[in-house]
Parts: C-alpha cells; sequence; structure tokens
C-alpha cells in the first residue's frame, strides 16, 4: 500500500490526536514529536507498577500512571523478529526476520519502515542504542530512513558479533566503541548514559521541527553490567 505525503499525514494526525486527546476535536497546526523507548529483555514483571515487590522503578511507576497503556500487546520470542515488527507494522516472517544469529537477523531490503515513512513526510529521524537489523549496507539504520544513528554493532553489546567491544570482557559496557552514523567512535561512561545523552542532544538539536527519535537501550540484556 502506497501513501501520498497529504494521505500519511491525514492518517498520522487523526491517530495522534485520538490518542493524546481523544476529547479534543480541533484539528492540531504542528505534527507531534514521536518518540519510543525500547528495553531490552525487561519482563512485564519487571517494573514496580506490574506488582513487582522487589525491584523499584518510581520514574516508570509514574510514567505508568500518568499514561495510556497497551496490556495485551504479543512481541516474539526473540527481539530482533520483534523489532522488525515494531518499525514496520508487518509480522516479522513477512521482514525476513526470524532469530537473533545466523542471518535471522537482517531486514529485508524492500520493507519499509517507520523512520523512512516519517522522513518522507518532513521528519527528522535519530536511533540511539540497539537496531540488531543488519550490520552492513544496506540493512544499517542510516539505509533505512535514520538521518541520525548512534548504535551498537550486532546483537549486544561485548557479544562475538561486536568486534570492537568483545575483548574488553565485563567492561564493555563502559566506554564503549559504537558506531555514529557508520563510523566507530570511542564514547565516554555506561552505555545507558551514552545512549540517553545523545537522545536528548537530538531533541534540543530537533525541538523546533518535528522528530521521530527511537531510543533503544541495550540493558537490561545479559552480560549484566552496573
Amino acid at each position: 500500500m502506497s501513501y501520498t505525503r497529504r494521505e500519511f499525514m491525514k492518517t498520522l494526525g487523526v491517530g495522534t490526536a485520538a490518542f493524546l486527546s481523544p476529547k479534543k476535536k480541533e484539528k492540531s497546526t504542528k505534527p507531534p514529536n514521536i518518540i519510543i523507548c525500547l528495553t531490552d529483555d525487561q519482563g512485564f514483571g519487571d517494573i514496580g507498577f506490574h506488582g513487582n515487590p522487589d525491584i523499584q522503578t518510581p520514574v516508570l511507576d509514574n510514567l505508568a500512571r500518568k499514561s495510556v497503556r497497551f496490556a495485551n500487546f504479543y512481541v516474539s520470542p526473540v527481539c530482533a523478529p520483534t523489532r522488525a515488527s515494531l518499525l514496520t507494522g508487518r509480522y516479522s516472517l513477512r521482514t525476513g526476520v526470524f532469530d537473533t544469529y545466523n542471518g535471522g537477523a537482517i531486514m529485508a531490503e524492500q520493507e519499509q519502515t517507520l523512520a523512512e515513512r516519517l522522513r518522507f513526510v518532513g521528519y527528522t529521524t535519530g536511533i540511539f542504542g540497539k537496531w540488531h537489523l543488519g550490520d552492513n549496507y544496506p540493512f544499517r539504520p542510516m539505509d533505512r530512513g535514520f538521518q541520525h544513528s548512534l548504535i551498537l554493532r550486532g546483537g549486544g553489546i561485548g557479544q562475538v558479533g561486536d568486534v570492537s567491544n568483545y575483548f574488553k570482557f565485563d567492561r564493555s559496557y563502559f566506554d564503549t566503541i559504537l558506531l555514529k552514523d557508520g563510523k566507530p567512535v570511542q564514547t565516554n561512561g555506561y552505555c545507558s548514559d551514552v545512549f540517553t545523552e545523545a537522545a536528548i542532544a537530538f531533541i534540543e538539536q530537533n525541538k523546533t521541527k518535528p522528530f521521530f527519535l527511537y531510543l533503544a537501550f541495550n540493558a537490561p540484556h545479559t552480560p549484566l553490567q552496573v
């Protein structure tokens, strides 16, 4: 299915208006900014709001109390297929992504991502964190609609596919070598902080225009380094 710019913006605007302000009927003149935050391997019961008596997550709990929550949402057994579905709106097998290794985490080139669609209608797009849908051309974030990217290689920092950080062993989450717009860069600090600070900088730089931010943390996925 193909969209014109006007059709896509109409669909996006109606859907977002209904989600953010269901009782408000007047049309918005500015497209909404869109932020998706994703944590890797965090289970439903791993936050306080869902009744965990031991794990304290006051910020997430407060966000949940003020937000619309989707309590019946299905994901794939592993992360790469879920990411492909999230970014394309398609069943994961249709995108060519069926696993996390052995070629199963490379999204088909003909698939269109949310970033591509939003960039087409004037959004500035950025990804910070985990991509895990292809490390080489033409499968990188920069080939799939993201104008700005700071990502880790493969499925996780310090895993076999992350050749830059593998031999750091239990220090791989600190001072990590990441890919910024496709080129290796040395970062300073804990990886989650690095991704967060980059995302905040992206917001500050683009706050006067519509933007799409995909902030995909690799934590709390193993290896567990704090």
